[in-house]
């Protein structure tokens, strides 16, 4: 028989599983919100989307599991990582098309939360283990949190900026202000809702969070406009036909025949040079999107990373320099096509290795007149900095496509002497963005 005196069972935590697998998510999200561009990070972001999607069903049939054991209500606050994580993904579509002000005030929302979220669940993980147990744990929990945050300051003003460590600083206060009430009053609770209540608003937190979080993620993804936050063609659907028309140029189906030193020479004049120019494009874009990126988040962080002095004036430079290089081709190929049979398929990569050359320098017009228009704002910079970073990542990307193309003459032993410069050359372009993931 019951004993209806007897008081209702009290809701209980979160299981151990939960908060250590949490913790290593959590630690994982604070790691990418401050990464630099590599491969290992940003795959993650970028290319891991279907990771962070399977973590919200994770967490979705975690979170259902637990409500019906009425264990969801104590576990919200591990909820919290899962969900941010698709939006996350998206990267800065999240702040595209805003002021700076208004990116500003988005990035350290988010920045908050992520940093917020590891704290959190180190002191859940710290009270189950019995480390901040007694009759004061909420007073020993709120110190653990406090002491957390000021570590994350270091972090912030290393890898961040001053709005972020003034962030951490609001965030670090308000625990003060927790804290503080609590020693007035040991019985005061930020949330008073308990029982049957308490569950049936956990579950509505953890369905509409989830589907709050899939709707943003799929809402970004699929928007009209620019892909990923970049204005270049290589992100862009709607821009597909800017590619380097790849078609364009067949390539014969006869023999790689041999064929006289001095055709062979001239068409590595040819092919060398044409290498050279790519390179010499690469290095400039490198320098606009290093330095863009530095000034971009100089303003969006308020921090202080030196930006190169001149450094879009150099660049221009450059470009212009290669662009003399290319009037120079351009008096040679006569001549070489007149030493190269039509029919032979070296005779195709000379006419391709020139043509990409002529089409980067066409792209390199349109890429100064719009990194011109986006310098005009702040928030500009953002997209300035994603223009020669795609652009960067597209010329490797569409060479490594023209390299196996002409494959069968790259690796001809007889056409090694003219073909061997260019190959170094647009290997070396090909690498040098290969291992980074860009327009976000």
């Amino acid at each position: 028989m019951l004993d209806a005196s007897a008081p209702a069972p009290v809701a209980l935590g979160p299981p151990r599983w939960l908060t250590w697998i949490t913790v290593g998510a959590t630690l994982g999200l604070l790691a990418i919100s401050v990464a630099e561009t590599t491969l290992w990070m940003h795959f993650v972001v970028d290319r891991g989307e279907y990771i962070s999607l399977a973590g919200l069903a994770f967490i979705f049939v975690a979170g259902l599991a637990l409500h019906r054991r009425r264990r969801l209500a104590r576990s919200l606050p591990l909820v919290l990582p899962w969900i941010l994580y698709p939006v996350i993904t998206q990267g800065d579509q999240l702040i595209d098309n805003l002021n700076i002000t208004q990116m500003r005030i988005i990035v350290h929302v988010i920045l908050a939360l992520l940093f917020g979220a590891p704290v959190a669940v180190a002191v859940l993980a710290a009270a189950q283990t019995g480390a901040i147990a007694g009759p004061r744990a909420r007073e020993r929990g709120a110190i653990v949190a406090i002491a957390l945050l000021v570590l994350e300051m270091f972090v912030a003003h290393y890898y961040l900026g001053t709005l972020m460590v003034a962030t951490l600083i609001a965030m670090t206060l308000a625990v003060l202000l927790y804290l503080w009430r609590l020693a007035a009053d040991p019985g005061f609770r930020l949330v008073r809702v308990e029982g049957a209540r308490a569950d049936r608003l956990a579950l509505y937190a953890l369905v509409g969070g989830c589907a709050l979080s899939l709707g943003l993620y799929f809402g970004y993804k699929n928007r009209p406009g620019a892909y990923q936050g970049s204005p270049h063609y290589f992100h862009d659907p709607s821009q597909r036909d800017a590619v380097y028309p790849m078609s364009a140029i067949t390539v014969p189906a006869g023999p790689v025949d041999a064929l006289a030193p001095e055709a062979l020479e001239a068409a590595r004049e040819v092919l060398s040079a044409c290498g050279g120019v790519l390179e010499e494009l690469l290095g400039a874009y490198y320098v606009m999107d290093r330095n863009y990126n530095y000034w971009f988040h100089n303003e969006l962080f308020l921090r202080s990373t030196p930006v190169a002095a001149g450094f879009r004036g150099a660049s221009l430079e450059r470009i212009a320099a290669a662009r003399a290089r290319v009037a120079a081709i351009d008096a040679r190929l006569p001549g070489v096509r007149a030493m190269l049979p039509a029919s032979h398929p070296l005779a195709a990569l000379v006419e391709e290795a020139a043509a990409y050359v002529h089409f980067n320098l066409r792209r390199a017009a349109v890429l100064e007149r719009m990194s011109a228009g986006f310098e005009r704002t702040k928030a500009g910079l953002q997209h300035a900095t994603h223009l020669y970073e795609g652009e960067g990542k597209a010329i490797g990307t569409v060479l490594s496509a023209l390299l196996a193309k002409h494959r069968r003459t790259l690796d001809a032993a007889s056409m090694a002497a003219a073909t061997g410069p260019f190959a170094e050359a647009a290997a070396r372009v090909r690498d040098a963005y290969a291992n980074r993931i860009v327009g976000f």
